[in-house]
C-alpha cells in the first residue's frame, strides 16, 4: 500500500473559474483598445489635404493634380486643395514638400522622372531621391524618336548613320529632360561622340515641339502624348516604350537598337507623372498610407475620372507603388550618371 499523501491542491476547475473574470477583463481592454485604434484610423483624414505642384498653374502636372483633387476629395470626405510652389525647375516645391510632416496631409504631384530626378541631381535640391515614394506611374508619357515629315531619314538606323557624321544632325532638347538623356544614352551605346550632334536648347515643351514641326532641327526625342499636337508635321521613327504606342505607328526603340547590336537600354524618353508621398509614410503611418493608396486606386479606376482624364489628355493608369518605384528608379540612375555633364 502506498501511504504517500499528495499535498493539498485546489481542484483545477476552481482555479480556472477564479481566473475567468480577470481574463475577461483583460480581453475587454484589448478589444476596447483595438476598437479605439480602428476608429481613429477610420476617422482619418479629419483635416484638409494639400497637393503640392512645384510648377505654375496650367501645366501638365497641375492638370493632373487638380483632377485628382476634384475626384479624391469626395472619397476622403475632406477638401483636397492644390498649392503651386514653382521655382528651380521643380526643386523649390519638392523641397517644400519634404519639409512638411510625413503624416499624409501633404502630397506631391510632379514628373518623378525626369524633373524630380533632375531637380535633385542637376538642380541641387537639398532632398534625397529615396525620401519620395511614387504611388502610381499614373501617366507614363513615353517618348518617340521623331523627325519632320519631310525628313530624308526614314528609319532610326538611317538617323544613326547620319549621327556618326560630325555636325550632320541637330536635335532640339530641354537640358536634362528625358529626351536629352535618352539621346545621350543611345549615343554612348553606339559609341558616337556627343559633339557629333548640335544640340539646340529650348525653355519648354511648346517651343521644343514648334522647332521640330517647323523643320528647324533634324530630330528630337519628345513625349508622345504632347507630340500629338504636331502629329501632322512629324513622323515617328521609334517608340521609346516597352509596348507599341497607341497613336504612333513606329517600331519599338529597343527592337531597333537590337538590330544594331545594342542590348536593351533604359527607357527614359518621356515623363512619368503621379501622386507622390513621403517614403517614410508607410512605416510611420501604415494605415494612412493604405488609405491614400486605396483612394488613389479607386479614383484612377473610376469611370468619372477616366472620362475626365480623356478630356484633359492626361493618363489614368493604376500601377502598384512597387512597380512604379522600380520604373522611375532605373531612370533616376541614368540622370545621376549623366548629371555631371549637364550641370
Amino acid at each position: 500500500m502506498n501511504h504517500f499523501t499528495k499535498p493539498h491542491q485546489k481542484p483545477l476547475d476552481s482555479e480556472i473559474k477564479r481566473g475567468l473574470p480577470q481574463l475577461a477583463a483583460g480581453m475587454s481592454c484589448l478589444v476596447l483598445s483595438i476598437g479605439v485604434v480602428t476608429a481613429a484610423q477610420a476617422d482619418w483624414p479629419e483635416e484638409p489635404i494639400e497637393i503640392i505642384v512645384p510648377f505654375d498653374a496650367g501645366g501638365s502636372a497641375d492638370r493632373v493634380a487638380r483632377g485628382l483633387a476634384e475626384h479624391m476629395s469626395p472619397r476622403f470626405d475632406v477638401p483636397v486643395s492644390v498649392v503651386n510652389r514653382a521655382g528651380g525647375a521643380g526643386a523649390l516645391g519638392a523641397t517644400y514638400f519634404q519639409q512638411q510632416p510625413a503624416d499624409g496631409q501633404t502630397l506631391l504631384v510632379m514628373q518623378a522622372t525626369p524633373y524630380l530626378a533632375s531637380a535633385i541631381e542637376i538642380g541641387g535640391a537639398p532632398v534625397k531621391w529615396e525620401d519620395f515614394q511614387l504611388l502610381s506611374a499614373q501617366w507614363n508619357d513615353y517618348g518617340i524618336v521623331a523627325v519632320h515629315k519631310d525628313s530624308p531619314y526614314k528609319s532610326l538606323e538611317e538617323l544613326v548613320d547620319a549621327m556618326r557624321e560630325p555636325g550632320e544632325l541637330s536635335s532640339g532638347i530641354i537640358v536634362g529632360n528625358g529626351g536629352h538623356l535618352q539621346t545621350l544614352v543611345m549615343m554612348d551605346a553606339l559609341d558616337i561622340e556627343h559633339d557629333n550632334v548640335r544640340f539646340v536648347t529650348y525653355s519648354g515643351g511648346a517651343p521644343l515641339r514648334t522647332a521640330l514641326a517647323g523643320n528647324q532641327v533634324d530630330f528630337e526625342i519628345l513625349a508622345a502624348e504632347a507630340a500629338l499636337t504636331i502629329s501632322d508635321e512629324v513622323r515617328a521613327l521609334a517608340v521609346v516604350n516597352n509596348r507599341p504606342g497607341d497613336n504612333w505607328d513606329a517600331p519599338l526603340f529597343n527592337d531597333e537598337m537590337a538590330e544594331m547590336g545594342v542590348d536593351p537600354l533604359p527607357l527614359i524618353g518621356g515623363n512619368v507623372t503621379g501622386l507622390i508621398a513621403h517614403a517614410s509614410l508607410e512605416e510611420e503611418h501604415p494605415e494612412r498610407y493604405k488609405r491614400i493608396a486605396q483612394v488613389y486606386k479607386e479614383t484612377l479606376q473610376s469611370d468619372e475620372f477616366r472620362e475626365w482624364a480623356a478630356e484633359a489628355s492626361v493618363g489614368a493608369d493604376w500601377v502598384t507603388p512597387e512597380e512604379s518605384q522600380a520604373l522611375i528608379d532605373e531612370a533616376y540612375e541614368v540622370v545621376k550618371q549623366y548629371a555631371p555633364l549637364l550641370k
